[in-house]
């Protein structure tokens, strides 16, 4: 069943610059969709039109039946919460739990209710114990941990992170990828992560290509990174594990696409433990 429906979306800055040129694919509930390419090819923008920050120029999107647009988007944003690249731009409260209830007192939550609330996401996010701490004593991933709860407060069906490891530490990026792993898990959350991170990519559902504003690939990791000549082409990364594969296949030995699955869990658990 498709949660997210974007046909033939179209966006431009200026008459120079086409952000978004004739984009169309679906996102199924509960999956967790990757959207790659170089700086520059629209991913951003893409995530601002899903999320209504920018209005779509001409197409439409449509988030759970309801199109992306003035009249809608109140009801769609209850349904989806963004975090951005920047930990320290996203930090509202002067505390945590100030900043967990903010999106609470907005919505008009009893009092009462807030405290479970709160206390029921900042242990979701491992950070329980850091209820009263002032952002300036947190660390960055410790920061986009507290976005997170904010968000995940609020009771939306759609996550979209906007490279929102990008600055963050090796310490910090293994945080919040862990704890997007983790909400993936589950079938009741929609994942849309806009990264550079090819080791997410493989850990995802579903992998979108975008090469300049165009929709490039759109198909399962492993089929969109066993196409490597092609991803060079628009200068983007191949895993590691597709590396071996080539030079596996120079040698005239075939691995088959449960060799190389299995190959990639193994290096996950690895890089997970490392």
């Amino acid at each position: 069943m498709s949660l997210i429906e974007i046909k033939d979306v179209y966006y431009a800055y200026n008459e120079q610059n086409k952000a978004i040129d004739g984009v169309s694919f679906d996102i199924k509930q509960g999956d967790y969709v990757t959207i790659i390419g170089h700086n520059g090819s629209g991913k951003s923008t893409l995530a601002k039109l899903i999320a209504g920050l920018l209005p779509v120029k001409s197409g439409s999107i449509t988030v759970g039946g309801l199109e992306v647009n003035e009249d809608n988007i109140a009801a769609i944003r209850t349904r989806l919460g963004i975090v951005f690249q920047n930990p320290d731009n996203q930090f509202i409260g002067s505390t945590v739990k100030d900043d967990i209830a903010f999106g609470l007192e907005n919505r008009q939550i009893p009092s009462e209710q807030m405290e479970g609330i709160i206390r029921e996401y900042s242990e979701k996010v491992g950070l329980s114990d850091y209820l009263e701490y002032e952002p300036q004593n947190l660390s960055g991933g410790q920061k986009q941990r507290v976005a997170i709860a904010g968000i995940l407060a609020m009771k939306p069906d759609i996550l979209i992170f906007d490279e929102a490891t990008s600055m963050l530490d090796p310490k910090g990026k293994k945080e919040i990828k862990k704890l997007m792993y983790d909400l993936a898990a589950g079938d009741d959350i929609t994942i849309i992560s806009i990264t550079h991170d090819i080791e997410e990519v493989l850990q995802s559902d579903d992998c979108v290509v975008l090469n300049k504003g165009k929709l490039f690939m759109h198909d399962k990791p492993e089929k969109v990174f066993a196409d490597a000549e092609k991803l060079r082409k628009i200068d983007l990364d191949v895993p590691f594990v597709e590396q071996i594969r080539e030079a596996f296949a120079k040698r005239k030995i075939k691995l088959k696409n449960d060799d190389l699955k299995g190959m990639v869990e193994q290096l996950c658990r690895y890089r997970s433990n490392h």
